[in-house]
């Protein structure tokens, strides 16, 4: 057969084939990922169109949630702040002592004093915070990047100042004397912590009690600031499920500026009824899409989070402990901006400051999480476990050790309100100066170092060092897993 046979033979057989996936394509039905679709001479029907639309509009609400943790996870806080503690804009929320398990907060700790200041730079134009020495801590944006930091690695050296916090776009003049700092966002939150000296709390508290939060235009006569002892009130500032999610977020960006890298997840949000400067109205279809989509994105979420697929994740190679911290504070990366690290922290924490993830012998902190056993299966309430904590933990200020809820990322709530054990408590240890904590739902013969949990809810658990000192930061001590018992 001649070469020309040949070619004309498969040139025929080309023609017969893209006619028959032209045919196949123009006629349908085309079964996908999403179920069939219908086409109308290589058109969606009308059926399909719909459900293509109601499918995008799905696809892109999971995602946003995604995008959205961080700025709902300060919504969240700010709207709990003001309704369980009547704690405003330019006023200092307070806790009188070590935070117990009766506040629910994105894995707030029990081991150090808090303070919180909100402000909305938008309304008021530029803000001063007066911080006294001794306070710890950072200024945040609403997104979640530091704006200033507080305290030793903040640009008072730990000697306390004048902060003076400047909104977005800000060009007018700046007067001498503060320490200023630009937001890129109109609201921002001050988490300040003060240390306990020789168990003496009550200075901690006085000290944090003497935070200032005022507009400059007062600066010439400024009014007392109001200070809020929130004693042992309760308050819930866990993100809410469902549709609710997406109402603290139209809230949310209503007072903040669009951003450039976020100009996308707007314009796949307007569809869904969140649009910058309109009301949030939206219809049946919307939302019932907002509402299936939450669900799915906390759980897209929470997968980001508790099993990370980040390479820098793993903290001590061959354990299942990891950095809590996998991003960069101003979450940017080279090529992209740090999307997955962000809801990696941000689904289960709350504010991001470089004294967290700073390699500085003997100042800041560490955190590590662990949620797999030895053998890699999650963490059950309902089941025993043993820490072994080796001696000498490298740790110049102290070190703790929290149990958190899997679902409300907050200290486990149980008739102990008991959440976790830190070098501050009278431990019990072994011969050798190491530690063993015990972890589970019934008291053990030796109750000291324990911590209950509840059978039918996972849990995971921070280790922090505060004031990591050298062998952190070499590993020539490293903290195993945490076995199972029985």
């Amino acid at each position: 057969m001649s070469i020309k046979s040949l070619l004309t033979i498969g040139i025929a057989a080309l023609t017969f084939a893209s006619g028959a996936c032209a045919k196949e394509l123009l006629n349908g039905p085309v079964e996908t990922r999403i179920g069939r679709i219908d086409l109308q001479a290589g058109y969606p029907s009308a059926s399909s169109v719909k459900k293509l639309y109601d499918e995008i509009d799905f696809q892109r609400a999971s995602q946003a949630y995604i995008w959205a943790t961080p700025v709902v996870s300060m919504e969240a806080i700010r709207r709990a702040n003001k309704r369980d503690w009547r704690v405003d804009y330019n006023e200092v929320g307070l806790v009188d002592g070590y935070t117990t398990p009766i506040v629910a907060a994105l894995t707030a700790n029990n081991t150090t004093i808090y303070a919180v200041v909100f402000t909305d730079l938008g309304r008021d134009g530029p803000v001063v915070i007066d911080i006294p020495t001794g306070v710890y801590g950072v200024i945040d944006d609403f997104w979640q990047r530091p704006v200033v930091e507080v305290g030793p690695f903040g640009p008072d050296k730990g000697k306390g100042g004048k902060f003076l916090l400047l909104p977005p776009g800000y060009t007018g003049a700046v007067p001498d004397g503060y320490l200023t700092a630009k937001s890129k966002t109109n609201q921002t939150m001050l988490v300040g912590r003060a240390f306990v000296k020789d168990g003496d709390i009550k200075s901690a508290v006085n000290t944090l009690a003497g935070i200032k939060a005022y507009p400059l235009s007062k600066a010439g006569n400024p009014p007392e600031t109001r200070v809020i002892h929130a004693g042992d009130r309760a308050m819930n500032s866990i993100p809410p499920k469902g549709f609710e999610y997406w109402q603290f977020l139209a809230d949310a960006l209503n007072k903040e500026p669009v951003e450039e890298r976020d100009r996308f997840f707007h314009a796949m949000l307007k569809p869904l009824g969140i649009e910058k400067g309109k009301p949030f109205e939206p219809d049946a279809r919307q939302k019932k899409i907002l509402s299936d989509a939450a669900d799915v994105g906390f759980l897209m979420a929470q997968t980001l989070s508790m099993a990370p697929r980040l390479t820098n994740a793993s903290s001590y190679p061959g354990t299942h402990w990891e950095w809590v911290l996998t991003l960069n504070p101003d979450q940017e990366a080279p090529g992209y901006s740090q999307l997955d690290e962000r809801t990696d922290y941000t689904f289960e924490a709350i504010t991001v400051a470089e004294g967290m993830v700073k390699t500085i012998v003997g100042a800041g902190s560490q955190y590590m999480s662990a949620a797999k056993d030895k053998d890699g299966a999650w963490l059950d309430g309902g089941k025993n476990y043993t820490l072994y904590v080796p001696a000498n933990v490298p740790a110049k200020e102290f070190w703790a050790v929290t149990v958190y809820d899997v679902l409300t990322r907050s200290m486990i709530k149980t008739d102990t309100m008991k959440a976790g054990v830190s070098s501050h408590d009278k431990l019990k240890a072994n011969d050798d100066g190491s530690i063993d904590i015990h972890f589970g739902p019934k008291v053990p013969k030796d109750g000291v170092n324990w911590v209950k949990t509840i059978p039918g809810r996972g849990w995971f658990a921070y280790f922090r060092w505060y004031g990591p000192t050298e062998h952190f930061f070499d590993k020539s001590w490293t903290l195993p897993d945490i076995e199972r018992r029985g």
